[in-house]
């Protein structure tokens, strides 16, 4: 027989076929976390997928960097009306936006369009591939946005969060300089002020910062009075408030402990000023940062369930990262109120971590005690305390925790007992 056979049958493609490419976009509702003056930002995009029958909603997540890796991460999630797909978008959004610990501003459709093509511009001046995924993204590229400068500033402004002390404003200010991201530290400033006071020093991060009254009344004009523009033909005047800085700074692996004073007109940058600039050794920078550490130990029963972002409240917006011998757990604070502090530290934005070996032990550490309190109230109230005994609790002088996870040992306590035994026969 010759020709083809008919058939009754119909192929009819199921919904688990369905993607963000087989149905229209609808813009639902959109959101960027309000912290670019740390120099990363969050955004959030929710589409309808009307054309879809099962996998009817689109989410994206672009994880931007503002210094050094521009449009760097990008993650899709499809989701259906009955639950479909919902565990795996809050695990990507805590993920990748959990540890940055801003609040959800609320974005139009152009401005979150114009945010991904911005950062995308970026990455193609500076020689920067996109992330995966343009298959799924490559739609917001084109056409073009374009934002006149107030539409510009309104949207610079649902980026940052709202200001209320000096030591924000200031630590803020020096960190876009310091990270070379002068748009951003202009944005803190009042009238003309130079940002790009250290061309010598190359992108650095800001360890530490701390802040005090300036004592010289001459330059810091702290007894001074200023005139403002708006009021010279009425002679009103307005106290400027000035304040040193020592800034302990890092790039290339080098250390440099930078002195600036920085003078404010209420919560505006107006003067911003080099005092002195030096490098320190790596051991001299360890000695600015040492903190204590407060570590509790449990051994894990063997009946244990596995330790997964689902296992406690807080590990539910953890940054995971694999070990060589375990996983680590970093849990972040909900906000960033440590830079509304006279001395601002880069890891206090972390509040504990929880370190699961593969040996069978469960590690709870927090720099502070207040940190470690709350480690160990979830660990309880998630009810694993059944799958685990206490093996002990520690206070040290310094962290300890990166260095047991490269050690090679697999039981804590004796870790604990040859650090301890090490420091003694150094000072003997």
């Amino acid at each position: 027989m010759t020709g083809e056979r008919s058939t009754p049958f119909t192929i009819i493609q199921g919904g688990l076929s369905e993607t963000s490419l087989t149905s229209r976009k609808e813009f639902l509702s959109s959101y960027v976390t309000d912290t670019r003056l740390m120099g990363v930002t969050g955004v959030y995009i929710h589409w309808a997928l009307p054309e879809n029958t099962v996998l009817t909603h689109f989410h994206q997540f672009f994880y931007f960097d503002s210094e050094e890796y521009g449009f760097d991460t990008y993650k899709g999630v499809l989701t259906g009306e009955d639950g479909e797909g919902l565990e795996e978008l809050h695990d990507v959004e805590n993920a990748l936006l959990g540890g940055l610990g801003g609040k959800q501003v609320n974005l139009s459709e152009k401005e979150a369009i114009y945010m991904v093509q911005q950062y995308a511009a970026l990455n193609q001046r500076s020689g920067l591939e996109l992330p995966d995924g343009q298959e799924e993204y490559g739609f917001l590229l084109q056409p073009q946005i374009t934002m006149d400068r107030t539409e510009e500033y309104v949207l610079m402004s649902k980026q940052c969060p709202i200001l209320t002390s000096p030591y924000q404003v200031i630590h803020y200010f020096l960190m876009r300089c310091f990270g070379k991201d002068f748009g951003a530290a202009k944005f803190l400033t009042k009238h003309y002020v130079r940002t790009n006071l250290f061309p010598e020093h190359k992108m650095a991060t800001l360890f530490k910062n701390t802040i005090d009254p300036a004592p010289d009344p001459d330059s810091g004009s702290n007894t001074g009075y200023h005139c403002t523009d708006g009021d010279r033909d009425f002679g009103t005047f307005q106290t400027h408030t000035s304040y040193l800085c020592e800034s302990l700074i890092e790039y290339d692996q080098s250390f440099h402990l930078v002195v600036t004073q920085v003078t404010l007109d209420n919560l505006r940058v107006v003067r911003f000023e080099k005092v002195s600039s030096f490098r320190i050794s790596a051991a001299e920078a360890v000695m600015m940062l040492t903190r204590p550490e407060y570590i509790t130990v449990f051994d894990w029963f063997e009946d244990a369930p596995a330790f997964t972002r689902n296992s406690t409240h807080l590990t539910q917006r953890a940054m995971i990262t694999p070990h060589e011998n375990g996983s680590l757990f970093m849990i972040f604070h909900p906000h960033n109120n440590h830079v509304n502090k006279q001395i601002y530290l880069l890891n206090d934005d972390v509040l504990g971590n929880y370190y699961v070996s593969d040996s069978g032990q469960l590690l709870l550490t927090s720099y502070t005690q207040d940190g470690i309190r709350a480690m160990e109230s979830d660990f309880i109230t998630s009810g694993l305390c059944s799958y685990a005994a206490l093996a002990g609790k520690y206070q040290f002088g310094e962290p300890v925790l990166e260095e047991f996870m490269s050690s090679g040992f697999e039981d804590f306590t004796d870790f604990a007992a040859f650090i301890a035994k090490d420091t003694y026969d150094g000072d003997d």
